[in-house]
């Protein structure tokens, strides 16, 4: 009789290890919750390899692990960039940023050697972000502080604006100017 309570809770107990261990980061089971993805990728998506995808994937992304399923795919023309230093009138130096999976999902990080890139002498459009997926057109010029600012001195960046990582969208016109660029929130 003793030998059959243990073999009961023993499978009780196996049984319920396995249930804990199901319930990572990208399962909802368990009342749990999963953070959004770039990649619109959502639980019923075939698990992630290690070997990086062909076609859509961004060069030089870091192999998906741990659930984040395919590396975001940007729009044509996109391109990520983390400034090296503050931008100064007309120019800016950036390392070219490539998403690398973390526990948060997908996070853009410089790499390489820095580019020096001018930006378009025409209107250049310049976004702050102001929070998840929200964004303010600003003139370049206020972008170019912004910028400044979070990598000297975050304490005078005010709100609805927040220093969230030194990572910009940018697109270039026909001569590799920049012609747009956009703060990218990161939580």
């Amino acid at each position: 009789m003793q030998s059959t309570r243990r073999i009961i809770g023993t499978f009780a107990l196996v049984a319920a290890l396995g249930s804990v261990a199901a319930c990572g980061p990208d399962d909802t089971a368990g009342g749990g919750t999963r953070p959004a993805r770039a990649s619109g990728a959502g639980p019923g998506a075939p698990p992630p390899s290690a070997k990086a995808p062909a076609g859509g994937a961004s060069a030089g992304a870091a192999a998906p692990a741990d659930g984040c399923g395919q590396p975001p795919k940007l729009p044509a023309g996109h391109k990520m960039v983390e400034p090296v230093a503050p931008p100064s009138k007309g120019s800016m130096s950036a390392k070219d940023a490539q998403p690398t999976c973390t526990p948060n999902d997908w996070i853009y990080h410089g790499k390489g050697e820095a580019k020096y890139y001018l930006f378009a002498t025409g209107e250049v459009k310049a976004e702050l972000a102001t929070g998840s997926g929200s964004t303010k057109t600003v003139p370049v010029g206020e972008l170019w502080m912004h910028a400044g600012d979070c990598m000297t001195n975050p304490s005078a960046v005010k709100a609805p604006y927040s220093c969230s990582g030194n990572i910009y969208d940018i697109t270039v016109d026909g001569e590799g100017k920049i012609d747009s660029i956009k703060e990218v929130w990161h939580p």
